[in-house]
């Protein structure tokens, strides 16, 4: 199976309700497998969540499991989105970098009306 980001112990988590907090998304994501840690981003000014985290786990095989399984699930009425992390420094991969391709508008437009 293919997803957004390479099979890694470590899932992005986004749309999260602004008022989940840590202990609730440790139960819902160790419904699928063994917890290493959760990060919730906040804003460094206001301290306020950011709607998006990072949740590793002890193996590859619970994060696939979370992205299968955890994927649009509803938390506080909001569905989350879960999916890989783009490279996980810790894993010693490439560095990351750059400002995410994905929606960058390659060659010209050329629409004729």
């Amino acid at each position: 199976m293919s997803y957004g980001g390479q099979a890694s112990r470590t899932i992005f988590v986004g749309n999260l309700p602004y008022d989940a907090s840590e202990e609730q998304l440790l139960a819902v994501f160790s419904e699928v497998g063994s917890v290493a840690s959760l990060r919730l981003v906040h804003d460094k000014e206001t301290g306020k969540p950011k709607g998006y985290g990072f949740c590793e786990f002890h193996d590859v095989a619970s994060a696939e499991s979370a992205v299968r399984n955890l994927n649009n699930a509803g938390v506080n009425g909001r569905s989350i989105r879960v999916d890989f992390a783009e490279n996980d420094s810790r894993s010693g991969g490439r560095r990351g970098g750059g400002d995410g391709g994905h929606g960058a508008a390659h060659g010209h437009g050329g629409g004729h009306g």
